[in-house]
């Protein structure tokens, strides 16, 4: 299904962020065309138009690049999360090309910039990510194609993202592994551990993790999606489930000496 675009115009491009580690955020979209199933966002924007069209429905912010060029001589200079409700590479950025010229204006002006991402696209913009005032982050929830096809139904393949992570790795940029959503029964087992935490020590990441959170919206539409398979993830929703997980991961990071922290605490 090709997404419905729209533009529209925004009165402020950057804003305080409450993420562990940004002070900063900007967000060029709203709505995300990689349609994640256990994608958290709708839940927490609340917009009718995504309850039921997630991944179906993408706004750009046309005038974002200029509102941000008169905002960024007066802020003091931070660590900026670039795109933290939607991903920064989704399609549509083919098109719009916000992330060079956002990257280029917080660079000259000082800020640093954190990615999360799951799309290859942002190798377009290598030549110019880089330095020690940017890290580039991937997610990447499993290395089983079929998947990431059940969960991240438009995002890049996982092949594609470590080709992407090991070309910024080469490039000496700081590189990070999110591991998450953990979805136990689904991208728990060992063998998915073990690639992801060998994926890590070969690129010289390190590795953040976390747990599957059901919320109301969320829980709607993986059950829309996965029929009787949710079941399955909801039965595996107890704190046990995922103490294994994370004592499999944080061995494992020991054993490879990768550094692996939590999300969030």
């Amino acid at each position: 299904m090709v997404p419905n675009y729209s533009r529209i115009r925004c009165r402020s491009a950057i804003s305080k962020s409450n993420l562990p580690g940004l002070e900063y955020t900007i967000n060029p979209y709203i709505g995300c065309e990689h349609g994640c199933i256990y994608c958290y966002v709708p839940d927490v924007i609340r917009r009718k138009e995504f309850l039921n069209g997630w991944g179906e429905i993408v706004y750009a912010k046309e005038n974002i690049v200029e509102v941000l060029s008169k905002e960024v001589r007066y802020i003091k200079p931070g660590v900026v999360g670039y795109s933290t409700i939607t991903d920064p590479y989704q399609p549509y950025e083919k098109k719009m090309c916000f992330a060079r010229k956002v990257i280029e204006m917080l660079l000259q002006n000082n800020f640093r910039i954190s990615f999360q991402t799951k799309s290859s696209l942002i190798l377009r913009d290598l030549d110019i990510i880089g330095g020690d005032r940017v890290d580039v982050g991937f997610t990447i929830t499993s290395l089983d194609e079929e998947f990431t096809k059940k969960f991240e139904p438009n995002a890049s393949p996982p092949e594609e993202r470590v080709q992407a992570l090991e070309a910024f790795s080469e490039k000496k940029v700081k590189t990070w592994i999110f591991y998450g959503p953990i979805i136990c029964g689904f991208n728990d087992d060992d063998e998915t551990v073990k690639n992801i935490i060998s994926l890590a020590k070969r690129t010289g990441s390190y590795l953040m993790y976390d747990k599957l959170r059901l919320k109301p919206i969320l829980s709607k539409r993986m059950e829309k999606h996965l029929g009787e398979e949710f079941d399955k993830i909801r039965s595996h929703m107890m704190e046990d489930d995922f103490r294994k997980v994370y004592y499999k991961v944080i061995k494992l990071g020991r054993e490879y000496n990768v550094k692996v922290e939590p999300a969030f605490t």
